[in-house]
């Protein structure tokens, strides 16, 4: 599974919680207009707060207004780094927006609204676990008792006794959320990790770390059109160093050799071992002068004598360069191919000359 893939069901994760909340902010906004500004006739008002209760209703609305724009803002835009300041910002306002129409309800008209309470701890619990979810439901349970506390009580409000069954139900209601969602996140990021570990397992060569075929493939998909030089590199005496030294001492000497040759590449090559001993390098925007020039560079650091436990061995190498200038639409297929005939002459040219 790709980088692309495992950061895409990621941000659908976070796309699902937007969601939840979106939909709790709404059951709110539902549910104080049907209590605060539709409150039937029959509601014995206990205090003289009557009157600012359309300011009141007013600020409520002007919260959850805020809460859900930055939440359609968020939903499209999850994976920006401002993404957790924003969740926060949007937790404190959900809480808000229930605690108040709690505190003026419970206060005014004497009727129980607590348990809208536990749509806002939901909210919290999506966003911020298990210690967002316990913030939450303390400001939950301080508007509770100030509510009860500024009323004079109508008949039907928590008092005593209620008031702290209100208070541990929304505790254990808070608890019981927040350590779901501290399951479902340590899930999902476990989860997210694997599936990173999977894409650097596929696209990585076990034995030196390298880039493999794999990764070349991805680069290529996300490669932008432009000028591009591939330089192929096949180690000589390789199989000497194997039949000579065992094939432990040629993994070391492989291990040797991408470790010189990363340590010469610029912030944006792509260094790969495409199979057995033999490497290549993607450089974007390179001439190919400049390849060429710093293939000579490898080339050297690639001859430096390797100790491989059993003695000393020591490798050449044989280099293929293929550039497509800018405008071309050559494929990295295409210039591998080229690259791998060149390379093939460049060995043949040594040994017509060695012997």
């Amino acid at each position: 599974m790709s980088g692309g893939t495992a950061a895409h069901h990621d941000l659908t994760h976070r796309h699902a919680l937007e969601r939840v909340a979106l939909w709790t902010r709404v059951c709110v906004m539902v549910m104080v207009g049907a209590v605060v500004l539709g409150a039937p006739g029959d509601v014995r008002w206990t205090t003289a707060w009557q009157p600012a209760l359309w300011q009141v209703s007013t600020v409520i609305a002007l919260q959850l207004a805020v809460a859900m724009a930055l939440a359609v803002f968020r939903l499209r835009h999850a994976e920006s780094g401002r993404y957790r300041w924003v969740a926060a910002a949007q937790t404190v306002l959900d809480v808000l927006a229930v605690a108040s129409p709690m505190l003026v309800v419970e206060s005014v008209a004497g009727v129980p609204v607590w348990p809208t309470a536990v749509l806002a701890l939901l909210s919290a619990a999506t966003r911020h676990t298990l210690t967002g979810v316990l913030i939450s439901w303390v400001v939950v349970s301080a508007a509770l008792v100030a509510g009860v506390v500024l009323g004079d009580g109508g008949p039907d409000s928590p008092h005593g006794a209620g008031v702290v069954l209100a208070v541990v139900v929304l505790l254990v209601t808070a608890a019981t959320a927040g350590v779901q969602a501290n399951s479902l996140d340590r899930y999902v990021t476990e989860l997210h990790g694997a599936r990173l570990a999977m894409t650097r397992q596929a696209r990585t060569d076990p034995l030196t770390g390298l880039a493999n075929r794999a990764a070349l493939q991805e680069y290529e998909s996300a490669a932008e059109p432009g000028q591009l030089t591939v330089v192929l590199l096949d180690l000589d005496g390789f199989k000497q160093v194997n039949d000579v030294y065992g094939h432990h001492a040629g993994d070391l000497l492989l291990i040797t050799v991408a470790d010189r040759l990363r340590a010469r590449m610029r912030a944006d090559d792509l260094l790969l071992r495409l199979g057995g001993d033999e490497f290549a390098v993607v450089l974007p925007g390179a001439a190919a002068e400049d390849a060429a020039t710093a293939a000579e560079t490898w080339a050297r650091a690639v001859a430096e004598p390797v100790d491989v436990g059993g003695g000393v061995a020591r490798v050449g190498v044989s280099v293929g360069v293929a550039c497509r200038p800018p405008g071309d639409d050559a494929t990295l297929a295409d210039l591998l191919r080229v690259a791998d005939r060149r390379m093939y002459e460049h060995k043949h040219d040594k040994r017509r000359t060695a012997a």
